[in-house]
């Protein structure tokens, strides 16, 4: 029993590298609502271009003008390069006004998966895949 009792130790904290990964990312479904689209439009103040995930954030002003700011993920920087949008659609717009088309947080918070931002020049460039999934296009 002495000696089982640090094999098995050793064997559990040699698992846990392997098992980092499947605790570190998340399940879509789980985080947020595909049967849901939002339409955001606010100040982009904020890019990180790092993998998993591409994040960004907005921050939008209701009709009561309180100001909230909201928290966009997109697909990983390669994939979102692939579409043929790059960094630097984000970074020469921080500051300026841009529209996101995401799918809400499940939780309440001001979080999206986003699909497309549109920027201040007009074009709309992929961030994400398609991940609405709801009746209709979700047009406004």
């Amino acid at each position: 029993m002495k000696r089982i009792l640090p094999i098995a130790l050793l064997s559990a904290v040699a698992l846990i590298p392997a098992a980092a990964p499947v605790i570190a990312h998340h399940g879509f479904q789980a985080e947020f609502d595909g049967s849901k689209v939002i339409y955001i439009t606010g100040a982009l103040t904020k890019l990180e271009w790092e993998n998993p995930h591409a994040y960004f954030w907005v921050e939008a002003k209701d009709t009561a003008g309180k100001v909230t700011t909201w928290t966009f993920e997109g697909a990983s920087p390669i994939a979102v390069k692939r579409t043929g949008t790059v960094r630097g659609d984000f970074t020469a717009n921080i500051g300026k006004t841009v529209t996101v088309r995401a799918v809400p947080g499940r939780d309440g918070t001001a979080k999206g998966a986003a699909e497309t931002i549109k920027l201040p020049d007009g074009r709309e460039v992929v961030v994400g895949g398609k991940r609405f999934t709801g009746e209709g296009g979700g047009e406004n």
